[in-house]
């Protein structure tokens, strides 16, 4: 004798997908040139990872409220992803249905400026600077300057000029101590010249220059804004709480061609203490 047993019916799932996301900037709605994933957490159970355009399945349907956490590519890599820990959640605004199918697009809201600190925050919006230039490379020398020149928002961007055969180099005018929360940076580019990312490490006590390290390379893109999120924690936990910083940056043009960056928006960012 044979016999059958019938599993139970598998629930209907919705179907929800996820468009670019945006994100509020300063009071200003931006829709942001990487790539958000939403992280999605419904009942704030944590379900699964979204890239914009891809439909993700919600089972039971009815789950409520469904929570969606903005994530990014550390460092500008795909393979490394982390809900970015300064947005806020974003709540799905409308019930699901079985069997029906749902578009939304996130909005995330950075966190109060009293739970963050922001160690720099430059739009060059203003003629005072909070980056300097150091001596640059004969036979040129590197030039950064604000222009009315397509900003990725606002009215000012900077752009970096680096005549052939020569290098550029910038940090914070102001250091920072290690931080006792997350830091990261947030940088907008666009141009035809990679742009390296790094620390200078100085002591502590008397401001003695230690190093300067180039820890990432980043490639902007020719057309429009490229934006990059940028963990600098793991960087300095390989010097540690004895030395100050600045974030530093740097570029090459080759030996025969100019080479221009367009940078705007600059933050360096983590949690008060306390």
């Amino acid at each position: 004798m044979l016999l059958s047993c019938s599993s139970p019916k598998a629930l209907p799932p919705a179907y929800l997908q996820l468009d670019s996301a945006r994100v509020v900037l300063d009071r200003d709605t931006l829709q942001i040139e990487a790539p958000i994933d939403a992280w999605v957490y419904p009942q704030g159970r944590f379900l699964g990872v979204v890239e914009p355009q891809e439909y993700l399945p919600i089972v039971p349907a009815e789950q409520q409220p469904i929570l969606l956490a903005g994530g990014v590519r550390v460092n500008g890599l795909s393979a490394l992803r982390r809900p970015y820990p300064f947005w806020q959640f974003d709540t799905l605004p409308f019930a699901l249905a079985p069997e029906q199918t749902y578009t939304y697009r996130p909005t995330y809201t950075y966190f109060a400026d009293t739970l963050l600190e922001y160690l720099l925050r430059e739009d060059f919006e203003s003629p005072q600077l909070a980056l300097r230039v150091l001596p640059g490379t004969p036979p040129g020398r590197a030039t950064l300057r604000r222009l009315p020149n397509q900003p990725r928002r606002g009215f000012w961007a900077a752009e970096i000029s680096l005549p052939p055969a020569t290098t550029f180099e910038a940090e914070t005018a102001t250091p920072f101590e290690f931080p006792k929360n997350e830091l990261w940076a947030e940088i907008s580019l666009r141009g035809d010249r990679n742009l390296g990312i790094g620390l200078t490490v100085e002591n502590r006590q008397t401001g003695a220059l230690i190093e300067r390290q180039v820890q990432l390379i980043l490639r902007p893109p020719e057309e429009g804004w490229g934006t990059f999120y940028i963990d600098l924690l793991p960087w300095l936990r390989q010097k540690g709480t004895l030395y100050r910083y600045r974030l530093y940056l740097t570029s090459q043009s080759d030996s025969t061609r100019p080479a221009t960056i367009y940078l705007d928006d600059l933050r360096l960012i983590t949690f008060r203490s306390g």
